[in-house]
């Protein structure tokens, strides 16, 4: 497996889970603006990292004791993920290897590896979320640092508010209007579903082109309104990935001008400088990290929904909404559950479309399977037997689920869900049963209290190739597995046309 193309087109953080997933041993090179980094795999798990303007790390004169070097390697790689998430442009390549490379380029890692890795997927998840929950939790304060655009006086600025006044006044039912400019259909959705329950009236728009002619249209009927407009929108050259200034640049030129809120995912003293020169009033960090996990992503979106109605574009209008906010709900309700789902699956199978590989493939299934399960696992079929690829959800030790998952196996000789599921080919869904199979399987991966479980095949070549094992923790129930059934369906056909693929390019050879 080979993996190489641009950043902004295959986020670092979803290569590291591919390469992760499919325990693969190479290394990992990125070449950016901010200079070049890499990162050294050994069957999975990261063993080493490094970025450019980091000096190699020396041998000490006086030998640390090893749980102390291993903790400052640790660190070292860490803080090297962390920088590289970051990354919204750039190019990287992914080089299998048969042994763990000690030299990338003209940097000598020898002094700076992990005899045992560590398993990148968990610490990405966890960094993603703390970074997004960071980020919510600064954006007030950043948005602070800005200013009022210079051009508005504050004789005009009060007659500006007494005319958006006059107008709700007029027509009160359709509220402050809000013109969202963003390229993400769950951002799009999320946030215009949640303004709207505010009482926003909202546009959506999802690209640059059609965002400015919003924008002109609502000038030329004299409409005010507020422009929430992502940063990171292809620019109108297709050349960068700042087409939110090509948006707020033309629409600050319009009459009546806009107040302006940013989106963006990082920010620094350039961006900011050039944001306040084209008169953006306001930045606020939107949700992106969380998108491994659909349901994380979808509460993340709906919160940042929430909080810009309710804190950020009042501010704009330098006033309070006096509509009733509509609280954000405790839990998903089963509508947005399913929304979710729908969209995660919908992002799988594109990438199925576009990379049918065997790997990939795996990855995917097990992906996707998040958006259903709270808990499963990935076995592949050889010789009458299960074996455990990978998996996520609780265990009753301290070993995590992706490891754990590859000491497994299931026999295939008794009857039982497992065996079942692998002669006919057909879903099987259930309470979990007092003997067999299945229940020594719990009795392995714990914790007590699982009442219900699922076995969905995954067909190639007219047989069951894989399982996913599944089930819900403290006696949860199941959602709805026909989405799940559904992909399966999609993921053995496109491991059908891989392998075609592949014979054919060998017959041809």
């Amino acid at each position: 497996m080979s993996l190489s193309g641009k950043v902004e087109d295959l986020p670092l953080l979803e290569i590291l889970q591919v390469v992760a997933f499919c325990q693969k041993t190479g290394h990992l090179t990125v070449r950016s603006r901010e200079g070049e980094a890499g990162v050294v795999f050994r069957d999975g798990r990261v063993v080493a990292g490094y970025i450019g303007d980091l000096p190699p790390l020396e041998v000490d004169s006086e030998p640390l004791p090893p749980d102390a070097r291993r903790e400052k390697i640790e660190r070292r790689i860490t803080s090297t993920l962390e920088r590289l998430v970051r990354l919204r442009e750039g190019q990287f390549g992914f080089n299998v290897s048969p042994s763990v490379p000690t030299r990338i380029g003209t940097r000598d890692l020898t002094t700076e590896m992990l005899e045992e890795g560590i398993h990148p997927e968990g610490l990405m998840l966890d960094l993603a979320r703390q970074m997004d929950e960071d980020r919510r939790d600064t954006a007030a304060a950043l948005g602070a640092s800005f200013v009022a655009p210079p051009a508005a006086d504050p004789a005009s600025e009060e007659d500006e508010l007494e005319e958006l006044a006059l107008e709700e006044e007029k027509e009160p039912s359709r509220g402050p209007v809000v013109l969202i400019v963003d390229d993400e259909p769950d951002v799009r959705r999320f946030l215009v579903e949640r303004l709207a329950a505010q009482g926003f009236e909202v546009t959506a728009c999802a690209d640059v082109n059609t965002g400015r002619r919003a924008a002109t249209r609502f000038a030329e009927e004299g409409r005010r309104y507020l422009l929430v407009c992502d940063l990171g929108l292809p620019s109108l050259g297709g050349t960068t990935f700042r087409g939110g200034f090509d948006v707020v640049r033309h629409a600050a030129g319009l009459e009546p001008r806009p107040r302006i809120l940013l989106m963006v995912d990082r920010l620094d003293e350039k961006l900011r400088a050039r944001a306040r020169r084209l008169g953006v009033s306001f930045v606020a960090f939107k949700p992106g990290l969380s998108k491994l996990d659909p349901l994380q992503y979808a509460a993340d979106l709906r919160a940042f929904g929430d909080r810009l109605g309710r804190d950020l574009l009042p501010r704009l209008l330098r006033r309070s909404v006096t509509r009733p906010v509509a609280p954000a709900p405790l839990a998903l309700p089963l509508s947005d559950d399913a929304a979710a789902r729908a969209a995660s699956l919908q992002t799988a199978l594109e990438e199925l479309a576009r990379q049918p590989e065997p790997d990939l493939v795996a990855f995917l299934l097990l992906r996707a399977a998040r958006a259903f399960l709270s808990r499963a696992i990935l076995f592949l079929v050889r010789d009458d037997r299960l074996f455990g690829l990978s998996g996520f959800g609780e265990t009753a030790g301290e070993q995590s689920l992706d490891l754990l998952a590859r000491s497994l196996s299931v026999s295939l000789d008794d009857s039982s869900p497992f065996a079942d599921a692998v002669a006919c080919g057909r879903t099987w869904i259930g309470p979990v049963p007092g003997v067999g199979p299945l229940r020594d399987l719990l009795g392995e991966i714990g914790p007590a209290g699982v009442t219900s479980a699922a076995v969905v095949p995954v067909r190639a070549h007219r047989e069951t190739v894989a399982v996913i094992y599944g089930d819900a923790p403290e006696g949860r129930p199941l959602p709805d597995l026909g989405g799940l059934v559904d992909f399966t369906e999609g993921a053995g056909r496109a491991l059908d046309e891989a392998f075609l693929a592949r014979r054919t390019s060998d017959t041809a050879a």
